[in-house]
């Protein structure tokens, strides 16, 4: 049974250019916007993805002996590339054909190498360059070639970073008011350079005690239309994050149907806790946005459970622990890990289960429903083996 990882990275983003016609931002409702979901977690309808995007594409990670991937726990791309990062191991860049580029450090114990684990990488605020967060309180600059750079030693413990400007960056700690380490115990965002030049702090929302906490930062935290956004585990709020404030952009209501935030016990005792509500209470785990919603994933500490709220509406729905109805070619479910340029979602599936779900279709079915589309998703089918890299899948309007 998974359990909520403590100190978990999320996925960078590459600061995206708005490509939102004014006419049409102007016609949404103003944030914050005001999002409850304890009705529509009881009332789960399976939706189709033509509801956000019509035009599918998919790029076949290519699969050599340099760029053998395993499970992914995250995907980036910016105008010229794709980056992934392995499920506790490693990071690769592609280019947007598939092709493979590089490696992004490695293990060992040499320059721009590393000893445990990648925590989360994110690109520059200019994309041309790549930084890892590893062990210590280290970060490790690269070009996107791989070539190494330099290395930071941070004042702070992040677990992950987003750019807020050319030389800026956002470190996002974990909700842990007594963490013993060299960040302030206060913490939860901190706006600095990768010199430690300290520009701004913002305090937990739980404050330091004398008794064992946990820590999460299994919460959102991502870039749209290069704003910085963040929510806090048991916190209702989502914020902008500025250099100078916080500012509310949206406020999430769970009811009954959240699990009450308790940070103040072991991680044996909150594992426990959590086993308990599986199925029945959630948290806010993740969130993506493009120019029309949020896509909210939440999650009950063993599975998760996908949704989203439009802007344009104001209104947000549940739509399963599948994401959406592939009604496009006929293709796995989709749901976005990534949006890249405020605009396209992105997604990557297993190449086997792809496979798998195309080949052992009803194709006369199939065909009749989706026409060439399917026809274009039996070749892709067909050009996989089983042991293929993931394929990036991107939907769009």
């Amino acid at each position: 049974m998974k359990k909520i990882l403590i100190y978990i990275s999320f996925i960078s983003s590459c600061v995206s250019n708005n490509n939102q016609n004014q006419q049409e931002e102007a016609s949404f409702p103003e944030p914050p916007y005001y999002i409850s979901l304890e009705k529509e977690i009881e009332k789960i309808k399976q939706t189709d993805l033509t509801e956000v995007g019509n035009t599918i594409t998919y790029i076949p990670l290519e699969t050599s002996d340099k760029s053998l991937l395993k499970d992914l726990k995250s995907i980036t791309m910016t105008k010229f590339h794709i980056a992934v990062h392995e499920r506790g191991g490693n990071v690769f860049v592609f280019n947007h054909s598939g092709t493979f580029i590089s490696q992004i450090g490695r293990k060992g114990g040499g320059p721009g190498e590393y000893q445990v684990v990648i925590r989360s990488y994110s690109f520059s605020f200019d994309c041309k360059k790549i930084y890892l967060l590893v062990e210590a309180s280290r970060c490790l600059e690269y070009e996107v070639e791989g070539k190494f750079l330099n290395s930071f030693k941070l004042d702070s413990l992040p677990g992950s970073m987003l750019p807020l400007n050319d030389s800026t960056f956002v470190l996002r700690c974990a909700n842990t008011p007594n963490h013993v380490g060299p960040s302030s115990p206060q913490q939860s965002l901190i706006i600095s350079d990768l010199n430690n030049s300290l520009k701004k702090s913002y305090p937990n929302h739980f404050k330091t005690n004398n008794k064992q906490m946990i820590g999460i930062m299994q919460t959102p935290f991502y870039s749209n239309k290069g704003n910085i956004r963040f929510k806090e585990y048991g916190v209702d709020t989502l914020y902008t994050v500025t250099e100078n404030e916080l500012v509310t952009y949206a406020i999430f209501s769970l009811g009954n149907k959240e699990i009450p935030p308790n940070l103040v016990v072991s991680q044996e005792e909150f594992s426990r806790l959590m086993d308990s509500y599986a199925g029945s209470k959630y948290f806010l785990k993740f969130i993506e946005e493009d120019n029309d919603n949020l896509y909210i994933t939440l999650n009950d500490s063993d599975n998760d459970l996908y949704g989203y709220y439009d802007k344009s509406t104001n209104s947000a729905k549940i739509i399963g622990d599948k994401g959406f109805e592939n009604n496009i070619d006929g293709g796995l479910p989709f749901f976005p890990k990534y949006v890249y340029k405020d605009s396209i979602l992105v997604d990557y599936v297993n190449a086997f289960e792809l496979r798998e779900h195309v080949l052992n279709s009803d194709a006369e079915e199939m065909r009749r429903l989706y026409g060439k589309n399917y026809d274009d998703l039996v070749k892709l089918a067909n050009s996989l083996d089983d042991d293929s890299n993931p394929v990036v899948v991107m939907v769009k309007k």
